[in-house]
């Protein structure tokens, strides 16, 4: 079409007409024809068949770029009308390949699932066939410049070109086959929340961003045309994100698998000179205009340059969608001249106010993602994002994909992004110039303007304010990473826990008298702190957000209510139950009820995780099972059963059969969780370890050939691998080995773990005591138990960690109870009883600790040192009487518990000596022994019993 007849159009006209000779320029000539004579008006037909008239013959042929390939292509097409040519069928052979499936048909030709079929391997493709039957110049000119672009491209991200040739008249390219649904199918049928549809995008931004490192724009980037794998499918929502490092009872994570993309569809795209601008006009000739109007940037539409500004806005376009469920320019299913106008003229609504409109569908693969249900977090930072991407002006886009994904993970880190304050100017901007006439109108007018300059006034105020926060933590950061340069350290490079430190010291001086910015410091380093398991600092740094947020908001506003639920998450993994009740428990209600889309609805599910785990741990069943409850419908609603978060949820109800005494349920339940190990997303490998070291415990405690000592070391080698040197859960997973060897009576074997885990643990010296306590009093009663002979070594030690204990308040439940029990052991073993009574004394004071009451296995241990204790004073009677109800208590669980079991019936029958009851108490034991069990000190003891050689000695030990 020449410049004058271009000229005599209006914009809309040659927006029809453009678009009509893209449909009309690729197909038959007889198809053409049956087209043409459907449309209307005449005028419009005639101009659109003599633009048509200028293409070349449909047998022509087109050569582009180098030869090889394209001079196949040629001789292909050219010798496609020379013999009948049938159709593809399934089982038709392309060089290695056989064709096996028809998956999909377009401009170009076909697309089919292919095997491969020549022996050297199984292995599957995507086979692009060329029609010949469509193959005109143009789309041979696309096809060869595909291969060629392909070629170019290596990314985990984008699909592979496999294999490329002609065969009988056919060109063919072979590509790497992609097992999955579209992007807008896996958000929807996942129901994915904001969170993971980001990550995706992000994926899907980091394929583009390496297309346009090789100088190569895509041009038609829409969800259709991005694949995700059909690996593990994710979890739904938000609760994506896991919450928090539960580790020591077993909180996991909240969070999915979203699955790998795959970019497809390099058929249209174009090459890129220096500037970034499409190089060869040639290329947009050949290639039409063939753009999906929807996702299309106003210049591809206008007929204007095409550089990386224009894949960058249709990335926007798909972060607007997959936000909102909503396009942000025109309605889904409109015709392409309304929809190109939307975008041409249109200005896009805030994704959050979107939300009271419902969303559009279609029917069929157009159907959209759907709109998540957590949209209103894309208020503020996320709108701004988008906003920047789908500007009209290119010059205003972002410069590149990867500010574009800058921002996007600035969003998913909840850090300022780059172009918040911008947003709103240009916003500002464009209301300003929309309404501009109004400010000429009447009074009644100027009132309405004076309003709207109030809430711009507001805006305005409130926007500054973000940028001045954003401000602060920005130079904040620049003076933190600053200060890690070795010249202020004497030449020594700090590490980031000396860093943080440095910072931490006038942390309240610095954002006194603001609130905001010193609440979004305060929680990047509680978290940070969580993750360095430096939980002595977290805590406070965790109690000093509350006390921001309630006097900024007050005491029951969500961000307050979201503070107190981060300390239960440090508590929990802490292992102190009380605390995480303590907060929880009041803040149920408020979550219970909280409105769809708002952070508490959110974390709602992670509440009722962590206080299952924590009423088990006080052996509050009833208040676990009654939270189990409420959770499980939960989870059966977001996740699938195919998910890993679906299947972790066993973890927490292991811990709760574990407090019931369920020992072989407990085995079967955190077992059943085994084939998801395999098969879990790569950010989920931690959690797997997790659930490899609980399954460890219960087949060690129950002898199984799975839970031995080698299978324990090399998953200590397999965490450390995954984690590093020093990681809280292989420290752990050597704490479970060494009290494992204390109950087999191998002191020598359990000191040396002991000794392994010190060695490994971080440089940094104090540790919280809830941590440190539990670990250096078990330490401490494998070394006694070992060496006796070292007591003037081991009982100062000792007694240090009960004045320890008794002076640490954040160390409460369990833990204490188990710190204390080991220094009593302690004092028992060498002879300091006024250590063992003191260690005692706190635990016997039910009305104190009234969640005691309830726990048959605690209070059995107790029992048991208060039986061993009376011995040691010669008291006979009251030390049966305690041995007897440690017995009992023990019987009360639903289930033998192994080794414990045995070993206190075999003392209480050792006590009871010289009784009427003491033969059967002897069998008893006997029949209490575990099968698996080889060997053990006790059997010595045994032996004497069963010769009769052995009396008790009151004012002794056994």
């Amino acid at each position: 079409m020449d410049a004058g007849s271009q000229a005599d159009l209006t914009a809309t006209d040659w927006q029809r007409l453009s678009a009509l000779f893209d449909e009309l320029a690729d197909l038959p000539t007889g198809e053409r024809e049956a087209q043409l004579a459907a449309l209307q008006p005449p005028e419009l037909v005639a101009r659109l068949r003599r633009m048509l008239a200028s293409l070349p013959d449909d047998d022509a042929t087109v050569l582009v770029g180098p030869t090889g390939f394209n001079t196949q292509l040629a001789h292909a097409l050219n010798n496609a009308t020379e013999h009948t040519s049938r159709p593809a069928e399934p089982g038709d052979r392309l060089g290695a390949w056989c064709l096996a499936e028809l998956l999909g048909e377009g401009g170009m030709g076909q697309v089919w699932r292919a095997e491969r079929a020549d022996g050297l391997y199984q292995g599957e493709a995507a086979i692009k066939l060329l029609r010949d039957d469509l193959a005109g110049p143009g789309l041979a000119a696309r096809f060869a410049r595909e291969r060629a672009l392909l070629g170019r491209l290596t990314h985990p991200g984008i699909a592979r070109l496999l294999d490329a040739g002609e065969q009988d008249g056919r060109a063919f390219l072979v590509l790497e086959y992609v097992a999955g649904r579209t992007l807008s199918e896996h958000v929807r049928e996942m129901g994915l929340g904001l969170v993971e549809r980001v990550k995706l995008l992000i994926e899907v931004a980091r394929a583009v961003e390496h297309a346009h490192a090789q100088l190569i724009v895509h041009r038609d980037l829409k969800p259709s045309n991005v694949m995700v794998e059909d690996v593990r499918p994710s979890l739904a929502g938000t609760r994506a994100v896991p919450r928090g490092d539960a580790a020591a009872l077993g909180s996991g994570p909240a969070g999915g698998y979203a699955g790998q993309t795959k970019l497809l569809d390099f058929g249209i795209a174009g090459l890129l000179d220096d500037s970034g601008q499409q190089a060869d006009s040639q290329l947009t000739q050949i290639s039409g205009r063939r753009l999906t109007p929807a996702y299309a940037a106003p210049e591809q539409i206008a007929g204007g340059p095409i550089g990386v500004a224009t894949d960058i806005y249709s990335l926007g376009v798909m972060l607007y969608e997959l936000a909102s469920g909503r396009l942000p320019f025109g309605q889904r299913g409109a015709s392409r001249t309304a929809m190109e106008h939307a975008v041409l003229h249109g200005e896009a609504l805030r994704i959050t106010r979107t939300v009271g409109l419902g969303e559009t569908h279609t029917a069929g693969t157009d159907a959209g993602p759907g709109r998540p249900a957590d949209v209103t977090r894309a208020a503020g930072d996320l709108e701004a994002v988008a906003a920047k991407a789908l500007r009209k002006d290119p010059a205003e886009r972002y410069a590149s994909v990867a500010g574009f994904i800058d921002d996007l993970q600035c969003w998913l880190a909840q850090r300022p992004v780059s172009v918040r304050a911008e947003d709103w100017r240009h916003r500002t901007h464009l209301w300003f110039r929309r309404n501009a006439a109004l400010a000429l109108g009447g009074s009644l007018v100027l009132a309405a303007l004076s309003v709207g300059l109030g809430v711009s006034l507001w805006q305005r105020d409130e926007a500054q304010a973000a940028a001045r926060q954003s401000e602060e933590v920005t130079r904040y950061l620049t003076e933190l990473l600053a200060s890690a340069n070795p010249d202020k350290h004497g030449g020594h490079i700090p590490t980031i826990f000396e860093v943080l430190e440095k910072s931490r010291v006038n942390l309240q001086q610095r954002f006194a008298g603001d609130d905001l910015t010193y609440i979004r410091v305060l929680d990047v380093l509680v978290v940070t702190y969580s993750d360095m398991n430096r939980h002595d600092i977290a805590i406070p740094l965790a109690k000093e957000l509350i006390a921001v947020n309630a006097r900024h908001w007050g005491d029951d506003a969500e961000p307050t209510l979201i503070a107190r639920l981060r300390l239960a998450r440090i508590y929990t993994a802490l292992g102190s139950p009380l605390e995480v009740i303590a907060l929880c428990e009041p803040m149920l209600p408020a979550f219970a009820a909280a409105r769809p889309g708002t952070l508490l609805e959110d974390e709602y599910e992670s509440m009722l995780y962590q206080l299952i785990v924590s009423y088990a741990g006080v052996a509050r069943i009833d208040d676990a099972l009654a939270t189990h409850a409420k959770a499980w419908p939960l989870v059966q609603k977001i996740y699938k059963p195919s998910d890993y978060e679906y299947v972790y949820y066993n973890n927490y109800m292991y811990q709760l059969r574990l407090a019931e005494g369920k020992l072989l349920e407990a085995e079967q339940t955190i077992a059943s969780t085994r084939p998801s190990w395999a098969t879990a997303p790569a950010h989920r490998a931690r959690f797997v370890q997790r659930q490899r070291m609980h399954l460890w415990t219960m087949q060690a405690r129950l002898g199984r050939p799975e839970g031995s000592v080698e299978n324990a070391h090399a998953l200590i080698k397999d965490i450390d691998a995954l984690m590093g040197p020093g990681n809280s859960s292989s420290q752990r997973m050597r704490g479970d080995l060494a009290r494992h060897f204390v109950e087999l009576g191998q002191y020598a074997e359990a000191v040396q773990v002991y000794a392994e885990q010190e060695r490994g643990l971080p440089a940094e010296a104090a540790e919280h005591p809830t941590l440190r306590l539990p670990r250096e009093s078990a330490a401490l009663l494998a070394r006694a138990l070992a060496q006796p002979e070292r007591a003037a070594e081991w009982l100062p030690k000792a007694r240090r960690v009960a004045d320890e204990l008794a002076s640490s308040p954040d160390i409460s439940g369990p833990p204490r109870v188990e710190a204390s029990l080991a220094v009593a052991r302690v004092g028992l073993r060498l002879g300091d009883l006024a250590l063992a009574r003191g260690a005692l004394a706190p635990l016997l004071d039910l009305q104190a600790q009234p969640w005691l009451q309830p726990h048959a296995q605690l209070r059995s241990r107790i029992a048991q040192l208060q039986g061993e204790l009376a011995r040691a004073n010669g008291r006979r009677d009251a030390g049966v009487a305690e041995l007897r109800q440690r017995v009992q208590l023990l019987d009360s669980l639903q289930q033998p518990q192994g080794l414990p079991h045995w070993r206190a019936q075999l003392d209480l029958a050792a006590s009871l000596i010289g009784t009427p009851e003491a033969a059967a108490a002897l069998q008893r034991a006997d029949a209490l022994r575990p099968d698996w069990l080889q060997s053990h000190p006790l059997d010595t003891l045994r032996a004497e019993l069963g010769r009769g050689q052995w009396r008790p000695q009151w004012g002794g030990q056994l």
